[in-house]
């Protein structure tokens, strides 16, 4: 299949695989895998090859940079212990249970820890696209975990590589590897990050400030890539320290445009890779070294490898809770706890993805100018494991969560009951040092509390926006017909006010929206209002000040007719 046949193909797929999930009652990129699959055994699909550096150095960073930015930096940081045990050391215990797995069944010692480190980390692409319906807390933990596993995973992919080519590893240079890809990464996103935030700053023009976000990334991974950094590492850190600044910095209609530009890039990213991920198929199975035999046996090694790393995953995130639990008994830690419940959806989240196989693909062909033997048996075997996980873990998981959020209920019913107390109710205050977490309902908790602080904050915002149009009134009594005309919340453009008296009322919502942006800047300051809440917030007054904007450019609204005389509209 040539490239223009390929990208029309797989952007149809793309874009018609919501309708589609939704007939079958899949999940899209489980979809979008199986259509991949499906065009790879038609003949019109031909092999198509995944270049390694396609995935890692352009699709990778566009969606490394989204996820970065649209994550809390306050929920990332209050879970950081959370994602750092997942992200590191659970990716060097699962990279090894898969090498002393992988070289029982004979493999050398080198190409399994290259299996090993293509195995380990869950995908950014996969976890963004199947864990929306998640809580919140849980969604932080897993998409840190996604966005910067991958660093971990290709620093071990790189030293088996180098043993494999008869570098001596030791531990101590794999752990200085390790360190400076991670020290170099946050360098340089930093750097970057620093760099972008002084571009948008001085100007306010919307294409400029898309291109300016386009160049973050990239250069963020360009650059850490040339000091022997982690692309990836560099790539979060640039996002997670400009989002932040960049929202305030940017004016509302610059961030409307560029927030709307990513969106759809990053869909578009997302579910292309999990169409050229199945598309792979024909080229994986089609190796000179895969015969009928071969194929029969690696398949059945995959399924075991997916079951050991959900098995070393699950028992990863429950034995490190029971750790940190025993250890750390402050208040404050009680009140992060995870219940089971939601520690088993973590572990059934653990998908694999476009990043495994583009790791695995980077593989040399030789080895000191020898043809690298197991290279073909490492494609084969992510490719299964891939599969598996997208479709069974990434099937099944909205069943899970259903699951989690029945039995959440009826346990906490149970001992709302056991307690004397009505199932949602309270009777009387809860004792002192009793987890919160405990009696949270398992799923919608965390939504619940949202929409209450979002409520709070809304209230909040238009208390000040009377206020501040009281305060205009008695500055000026003058303005009184025109902030009655705004308390109605009509829009300038169709009122019948004339040019001076449509000009003030502009004047006065303007000032409106500027009052409601430092009451919620405030109000995030104070610790109030959390990223993410902001974030819907601030797109709201977007929205307002995009309109308002508009308004400006149309003639004002002609006025009312007198009574008795129809238009001739409203005759036909």
């Amino acid at each position: 299949m040539s490239t223009p046949v390929l990208l029309v193909v797989t952007t149809a797929l793309v874009a018609l695989a919501p309708a589609m999930a939704r007939r079958v009652h899949l999940p899209a990129p489980s979809v979008l895998f199986l259509l991949g699959c499906a065009l790879a055994v038609l003949p019109l699909g031909g092999q198509v090859h995944l270049e390694p550096e396609f995935v890692l150095l352009v699709l990778l960073p566009v969606i490394l940079y989204w996820e970065g930015y649209t994550t809390s930096v306050q929920h990332a940081w209050r879970y950081r212990r959370a994602i750092v045990l997942t992200a590191v050391p659970l990716v060097i215990a699962t990279a090894a249970a898969v090498a002393v797995t992988a070289h029982a069944w004979g493999s050398s010692w080198a190409a399994a820890w290259i299996l090993g480190a293509v195995l380990a980390p869950t995908d950014a692409s996969a976890v963004a696209a199947y864990a929306r319906a998640l809580p919140l807390r849980l969604m932080t933990i897993l998409r840190g975990e996604s966005l910067i596993n991958d660093g971990t995973a290709l620093v071990l992919l790189g030293l088996a590589i180098s043993a494999a080519q008869g570098a001596r590893v030791s531990a101590a240079s794999a752990a200085g590897e390790l360190v400076w890809a991670y020290a170099g990464g946050i360098a340089v996103g930093a750097l970057v990050a620093a760099a972008g935030l002084l571009a948008v700053r001085r100007t306010r023009d919307p294409l400029v400030l898309a291109a300016v976000s386009v160049a973050e990334p990239f250069a963020a991974s360009v650059l850490a890539e040339a000091v022997h950094a982690s692309g990836v590492v560099a790539v979060v850190t640039c996002a997670l320290g400009i989002s932040r600044s960049a929202r305030r910095a940017v004016p509302a209609q610059g961030r409307l445009q560029v927030h709307a530009f990513w969106e759809t890039t990053s869909w578009l990213v997302n579910g292309s890779l999990f169409v050229l991920v199945g598309l792979e198929a024909r080229s994986v199975f089609d190796a000179p070294a895969v015969d009928a035999g071969r194929a029969g046996a690696l398949i059945g090694q995959g399924l075991l490898l997916a079951a050991l790393l959900m098995a070393v995953r699950v028992t990863w995130l429950f034995l490190t809770a029971w750790l940190v639990r025993l250890v750390d008994r402050r208040p404050v830690q009680r009140e992060l706890r995870v219940p089971w419940r939601l520690r088993l959806v973590a572990a059934w989240s653990g998908m694999r993805g476009g990043t495994s196989l583009a790791a695995a693909l980077s593989v040399p062909l030789s080895v000191g100018g020898v043809p690298f033997p197991e290279r073909d048996a490492i494609l084969v075997l992510t490719f299964v494991v891939v599969g598996t996980t997208l479709l069974v873990q990434g099937a099944t998981l909205p069943l899970t969560i259903g699951w989690v959020e029945r039995t959440g209920e009826r346990s906490s019913a149970a001992r709302s009951s056991s307690d004397g107390r009505p199932a949602g109710g309270r009777a009387g205050a809860q004792p002192a040092g009793t987890p919160s977490a405990g009696r949270q309902p398992a799923v919608a908790t965390g939504r619940e509390e949202e929409a209450t602080a979002l409520a709070a904050a809304i209230a909040t915002l238009s208390a000040a926006v009377d206020e501040h149009l009281q305060r205009a009134v008695e500055r000026d009594p003058a303005v009184s017909g025109a902030v009655e005309v705004l308390r109605r919340q009509v829009r300038p453009a169709r009122t019948a006010l004339d040019g001076g008296e449509r000009e003030l009322l502009q004047r006065l919502q303007h000032s409106a929206l500027q009052r409601e942006r430092e009451v919620l800047a405030a109000l995030v300051a104070r610790g109030e209002l959390e990223d993410t809440q902001m974030w819907r917030l601030q797109e709201r007054l977007d929205l307002d000040e995009a309109l308002l904007l508009a308004d400006r450019d149309l003639p004002p609204a002609p006025a009312p007719r007198r009574a008795g005389r129809a238009s001739p509209s409203a005759c036909r």
